[in-house]
């Protein structure tokens, strides 16, 4: 088995996979149900229309101190 990476300058370690056998990504995106919209001001105002994609951002407020 070739043990240099794609661009051919540099040996893999020996335990390594192949990148060229590997997906770039996959992603897994389950069927969502249609429920009813947000009024559109209030749409606006999270930033979705849908309130099954409402997940506020929380950052730092989510971590107790």
């Amino acid at each position: 088995m070739n043990t240099t990476n794609p661009s051919g300058d540099q040996a893999l370690p020996a335990d390594s996979i192949d990148p060229r056998l590997l997906s770039l990504a996959m992603a897994f995106v389950p069927a969502q149900s249609f429920d009813t919209p947000y009024e559109p001001a209030l749409a606006f105002s999270r930033g979705t229309i849908f309130p099954a994609l409402d997940k506020p951002f929380l950052g730092e407020e989510a971590v107790p101190q």
